[in-house]
């Protein structure tokens, strides 16, 4: 378990797969992800079995302190271990959780492991800029907006903005002191 303040995150298990099928076919959810058709359980599984396998993926279920109800996930992705550079992702699959700072502490806990423990430099996501919870979640992590993909996304009709956002090692170093 790597711990945080309010979360802890922990390795994906494969009892987890339902209930992550479950949430990446809910279109409340997945609006805010790249996740356009429905996804079988035959693809959720094969996604968790690639995370399993692949050294550049670290994804991780955030698990709330007290309960230990896994309600999201988030991860280090397509890490580069030259650069020391890995792109961030989240999803707080139980909406009853959305808003609570729950997602804010699991990226918090997933920055002070990702520059902490890998001894990264830099991490970096794209959200849409529809996304303002994220975006101010993210901003309370330290993360700066670095510029926007125009038109980056399509989805319900229309042509979506993306922010590129990213934090480096001695911004959250500074942050945490």
């Amino acid at each position: 378990m790597i711990e945080g303040k309010r979360t802890m995150l922990r390795a994906l298990e494969r009892t987890d797969i339902a209930r992550m099928h479950q949430w990446m076919n809910d279109t409340e959810i997945t609006t805010y992800l790249l996740v356009t058709y429905p996804i079988s359980l035959d693809q959720e599984t094969s996604w968790y079995e690639r995370q399993q396998s692949d050294d550049r993926n670290k994804v991780f279920g955030i698990v709330e302190r007290g309960t230990n109800r896994h309600i999201g996930n988030v991860g280090l992705h397509d890490i580069d271990w030259v650069a020391r550079k890995a792109e961030a992702g989240i999803v707080i699959g139980e909406k009853d959780c959305w808003g609570t700072g729950l997602g804010t502490d699991a990226m918090q806990t997933l920055l002070s492991f990702a520059f902490g423990t890998l001894n990264l430099n830099r991490v970096y996501l794209t959200v849409f800029a529809y996304n303002e919870r994220a975006i101010r979640s993210y901003e309370k992590c330290g993360f700066s907006r670095e510029g926007v993909l125009r038109r980056h996304h399509y989805g319900n009709g229309a042509y979506h903005d993306a922010m590129v956002m990213g934090i480096l090692r001695e911004e959250h170093d500074t942050q945490m002191r």
